[in-house]
């Protein structure tokens, strides 16, 4: 049985030195939008009604009435990017935050990898370091990444592009580990684990869906710590209607409402809790503004 984040207490050494921070970060919570709101955003037709109604939250500074909506993903990205290095910049340790600022270094780890510069803004990864994986050097990349080429003698130049990305996505998450390993926390660490789950269940099912024999393939996503003997029991179940029961928990109620959804639909229903995605804010996009006014509220890439 997994434990529940819920019924952990946080647990920090050197608590009066994050006295300052933990202030912060109680004032932020207390700035969190319930689901209500988000609902009211996709019954809305017009821009200027969601220009209005998002007033008053954190993302207000970032907007204003002549501002391009053509991607709105690129907006909320900014916001969460510039409150997330700011928090950083004030903590004893960066690495609570950049938990939550590797993602986008592992996305443009992917477009460099695909032959295409950055694209996000970057979180612990230098752009220079990025713009070396265009030309084949990987020496300074992070272990997670670094370490799975040369231990296994991996030539990420002969595989397409599902199978580097499943490679990347499986360094992303040893990634994840190792930072919540640094914090020594059991509350960080069992939100950690159910992240890498279900990451890994949702990226194994995209292969999936390509038509690839996922025990073929499954050794380049491995090894995600505790998580590699579910990971193998997915790759030899071919049916994902039996992934539920295997996965068990939130997660696997998640996947099987997924199921249930129109084919596609599947993918995005189930990475809503994903956090390996360009946007920190998952809007599903709004039928009405998007048809009548154009804008994407970005669910993911």
């Amino acid at each position: 049985m997994r434990l529940s984040a819920g019924y952990m207490i946080p647990f920090i050494k050197n608590r009066p030195d994050w006295g300052f921070v933990c202030g912060r970060m109680s004032a932020l919570e207390g700035k969190l939008l319930p689901r209500e709101f988000f609902t009211l955003i996709i019954e809305m037709h017009h821009t200027e009604d969601v220009y209005q109604h998002l007033q008053g939250t954190l993302i207000e500074d970032y907007l204003d009435p002549g501002i391009p909506w053509d991607d709105f993903s690129a907006i909320a990205d900014e916001c969460f990017y510039d409150l997330a290095t700011s928090i950083r910049a004030e903590c004893p340790s960066p690495v609570p935050a950049d938990l939550f600022l590797i993602r986008n270094d592992y996305l443009n780890i992917k477009s460099a990898l695909s032959g295409i510069d950055s694209r996000f803004l970057p979180g612990m990864i230098r752009e220079q370091t990025i713009g070396a994986v265009l030309d084949g050097d990987y020496a300074d990349l992070p272990s997670p990444f670094r370490d799975r080429i040369t231990g296994a003698g991996i030539d990420l130049g002969e595989l397409d592009e599902s199978m580097s990305d499943m490679f990347v996505d499986g360094a992303y998450l040893r990634h994840l580990l190792m930072l919540a390993d640094e914090i020594d926390s059991p509350l960080i660490r069992s939100c950690v684990q159910e992240r890498v789950l279900g990451h890994a269940v949702s990226s194994l099912w995209r292969v999936l869906r390509q038509g690839r024999d996922l025990k073929q393939v499954v050794d380049l996503f491995l090894p995600v710590g505790e998580e590699n003997p579910l990971i193998l029991d997915l790759a030899g179940t071919p049916d994902p209607a039996a992934w539920p029961d295997l996965v068990g928990g939130e997660i696997g109620d998640q996947l099987a409402r997924a199921i249930q959804m129109p084919y596609d639909d599947q993918i995005s229903t189930l990475a809503q809790g994903d956090e390996f995605r360009p946007s920190p804010l998952r809007l599903r996009a709004p039928r009405n503004i998007g048809a009548r006014t154009g804008i994407r509220l970005s669910h993911g890439p």
